[in-house]
């Protein structure tokens, strides 16, 4: 039944919104409440973007149950489970299995670019992951509490989307571009330009071509330059200035300094290399630094290193150890209580997912990622599973900043405040291992917070009735 629901939420009919203009429709009065707790309680939004996980090959068995540690349920492998092998044969099906130390195979990445997300995807089926992906049963392998106690215990200790996609049936560019931007340039979802697990495949014509639909794309940064008093860094590396083309590329896709890198989509704009806008691309350890000295942003996208991604087939333990250096820099920083923090899977790299992506205007989202949101207005355990995706988070920035929005992916994505009860004290600060290899799930719960469950915030509860018309304010 469950599932059923979040089914019914699938489809979403845009109207037409006069987005070059740099406004966004407007929320009705009920949810417009929630809107103003956000506003005045979070003064700082940090986006962390982790690579290639699937929700179910990370939280499938997650909070199966109530329990103590578990409030609520999770939409997550249902019982007796048995995952098709052949779209052809029903009968010939596999179930999902925990990954161990002894059973780990994986040595390269799965197949995850256009042509095979498309394929496993099979028209909603989501029945051809074995074989499109043909990495054997690789793709059916999960993860547990014992495995990733890092993730765990941070949805354990505040909250978790269920029912959160990733924006395109592709690898990380395109999907990096919708995170900043609600669109992609279409040449970055094209097999080719990607090869089939993600790498760089593309030729000088490409190239170029890639170029001039980048610097084609309306993204924040569009937005963000017409509003000087809103302070943003895109942590990851600085951009350098004046540097040639081939420069540009000579390194390749997700290596400092390459103009073509995955998981810095806006390095491909010329704009982006101006003074106005370059000040704002800066090396991923400053974050810790602005966090201790409680300078951080109102608008933060946080990148790890490649080995810290969370990227297959690297070891997770790397990318968990990060993480919680991250969480426990905004919870040591004066900037606490004032913090939201998101943090999700750019794609799900070949991992099968249960739940069919839903269509967005006629056109299919991708695979289910998790989502992790961390705040002092979290309370622990909650679970909320409303339907979000990319734009969630860029339309979320987007109407706390009055920027305006840019297409109408990111004007119409329903907003992530499931999540938060402002009418709770905020919350102390928590102490996540740095170690990971030496963490332990579950971790102690804290004092337990009042009793409170999470409000679904849906798109047809945002724009209902009186603002059905998709009207636009300043």
């Amino acid at each position: 039944m469950k599932l059923a629901m979040l089914a019914l939420t699938a489809g979403l009919l845009l109207s037409p919104l006069p987005w070059a203009t740099g406004h966004s429709p407007t929320a009705p009065a009920k949810s417009q409440t929630q809107l103003q707790l956000f506003d005045s309680h979070i003064k700082h939004i940090v986006v962390v973007v982790l690579e290639n996980h699937a929700f179910d090959n990370e939280f499938g068995t997650y909070c199966q149950a109530k329990g103590k540690y578990c409030p609520s349920t999770v939409v997550g492998y249902p019982a007796g489970l048995c995952a098709p092998l052949n779209p052809s044969s029903a009968s010939a099906c596999v179930k999902p299995w925990p990954f161990t130390r002894a059973n780990w195979t994986i040595t390269q990445p799965m197949l995850h670019d256009q042509v095979s997300s498309l394929s496993a995807w099979n028209n909603s089926s989501d029945n051809n992951f074995y074989l499109d992906e043909r990495s054997g049963l690789d793709p059916f392998g999960y993860y547990s509490g014992s495995t990733v106690p890092t993730y765990w215990d941070l949805a354990e200790e505040y909250g978790l989307g269920d029912n959160f996609f990733s924006s395109t049936l592709s690898y990380s560019l395109p999907n990096h571009w919708f995170l900043v931007a609600g669109q992609a340039p279409p040449i970055s979802e094209q097999f080719g330009f990607g090869d089939r697990t993600g790498g760089f495949a593309g030729n000088a014509s490409d190239r170029a071509t890639y170029y001039r639909e980048a610097n084609n794309t309306t993204s924040v940064e569009d937005l963000l330059l017409h509003h000087p008093s809103v302070s943003w860094k895109y942590y990851d590396y600085a951009l350098q200035p004046n540097l040639t083309d081939a420069q540009n590329i000579s390194a390749g896709p997700g290596h400092l300094g390459s103009a073509i890198d995955y998981w810095n989509p806006q390095a491909g704009k010329y704009e982006s290399y101006g003074h106005l806008l370059r000040k704002h691309f800066v090396w991923n350890p400053t974050f810790f630094q602005d966090a201790a000295a409680g300078n951080l942003p109102q608008l933060s996208w946080v990148i790890p290193f490649h080995l810290e991604s969370d990227h297959p087939p690297a070891n997770v333990t790397t990318a968990e150890s990060w993480l919680a250096s991250v969480v426990d820099a905004v919870e040591s920083s004066p900037n606490w209580n004032s913090t939201a923090l998101f943090v999700t899977w750019d794609d799900y790299g070949g991992w099968y997912d249960q739940v069919a992506p839903p269509l967005l205007n006629g056109t299919s989202l991708s695979f289910r990622v998790p989502l992790l949101v961390i705040s002092p207005y979290t309370p622990a355990g909650t679970v909320d599973s409303s339907q979000g995706y990319f734009e969630s988070l860029l339309h979320l920035m987007e109407v706390r900043e009055k920027l305006g929005c840019i297409t109408p992916r990111d004007c119409y994505a329903p907003l992530p405040l499931g999540f938060f009860n402002f009418s709770m004290r905020p919350r102390a600060p928590l102490a996540f291992s740095t170690n990971a290899t030496g963490a332990t799930y579950p971790m102690a719960l804290q004092a337990p917070d009042a009793p409170w469950q999470a409000v679904p915030f849906s798109v047809s509860s945002y724009f209902a009735n009186d603002h059905g018309d998709g009207a636009d304010v300043d």
